[in-house]
């Protein structure tokens, strides 16, 4: 599982990256929208990295356990889907920001979380 610190800190600078870019886009002359779709593109993206952890470790364990995963599970996914139709079909965001925006904090998260990894321990 990853490390707690270097997961703040892959959020971090994931969140310094998207304010970077937003504001790139603003400078370019892009709409607004855009912008925005890439801030809830990160939202969405770094959630799940940002909520497992500590399901995982208060959750899982024992059937009470399990059920409040499900619970908890169902209820993210309900304001994964609600967030995305309401600030999309109402065309509040443009929705290939979200996407880029999704689609980049979980790559470098991804990555991150690979790239730091721990050297596996060799047993001779």
């Amino acid at each position: 599982m990853i490390d707690s610190a270097h997961l703040k800190r892959l959020l971090l600078g994931t969140a310094v990256l998207l304010a970077l870019s937003a504001g790139a886009t603003l400078a370019a002359g892009l709409p607004p929208s855009f912008a925005g779709g890439l801030a809830v593109g990160w939202l969405l993206g770094a959630a799940p990295f940002a909520s497992w952890t500590w399901i995982v470790s208060r959750a899982l364990g024992t059937a009470r356990g399990r059920a409040v995963t499900v619970v908890l599970l169902v209820t993210k996914m309900g304001l994964y889907a609600g967030t995305l139709y309401l600030s999309v079909t109402r065309k509040l965001v443009s929705p290939v920001g979200v996407l880029i925006g999704i689609t980049g904090v979980s790559l470098i998260l991804v990555l991150g979380s690979l790239l730091m990894a721990p050297a596996a321990k060799e047993t001779c």
